[in-house]
């Protein structure tokens, strides 16, 4: 029971976070024009978002595999022929996204905190090309990390309803 309310709790916080970023926080700070202030403000949300959806993903493939336990002894020789194939594939598209987020958070994330303006630059300053660049990138990549997180839970639902 635990295992199943940490795993949601964590889908919870990952997608919901990840969708705020893809999907709202980043399109409103495009929208307003590339100023100094709007990019502080996303540099500061992902010096929280990163490590706690790094953590999210980590407690997701262990509350994962807790969970898988039991469902695995309930169905005994039935395991393989009902469920295997639609797991290989949820843990193929779950270690995608592990892909897509580890880009994001060791190689994008980084050099858009080391592209910004130093705080004392940011008043009248304007931002670099490539701090414009690396917001894109990240956009693009948050909401391809949520198209593929928002397949995952699906796949977890379908093996629910079959198990």
């Amino acid at each position: 029971m635990l295992p199943g309310f940490l795993h949601s709790l964590a889908v919870a916080v990952y997608l919901g976070g990840t969708v705020f970023l893809g999907a709202v926080l980043i399109p409103v700070l495009r929208r307003r024009g590339p100023d100094a202030e709007g990019l502080q403000l996303l540099a500061g949300v992902l010096r929280i978002f990163h490590p706690v959806s790094l953590a999210c993903l980590g407690l997701l493939v262990l509350t994962g595999a807790v969970s898988l336990t039991p469902l695995k002894e309930s169905l005994g020789p039935e395991y393989v022929p009902r469920l295997f194939g639609v797991l290989a594939l949820k843990l193929l598209l779950v270690f995608i996204l592990i892909m897509v987020s580890s880009y994001q958070f060791f190689a994008l994330g980084p050099r858009f905190l080391r592209a910004l303006p130093a705080e004392e630059e940011t008043r009248g300053g304007v931002p670099s090309p490539q701090g414009i660049q690396l917001v894109q990138r990240l956009q693009r990549w948050n909401l391809v990390a949520v198209a593929l997180g928002l397949f995952i839970v699906y796949l977890g639902v379908w093996m629910g309803h079959i198990g």
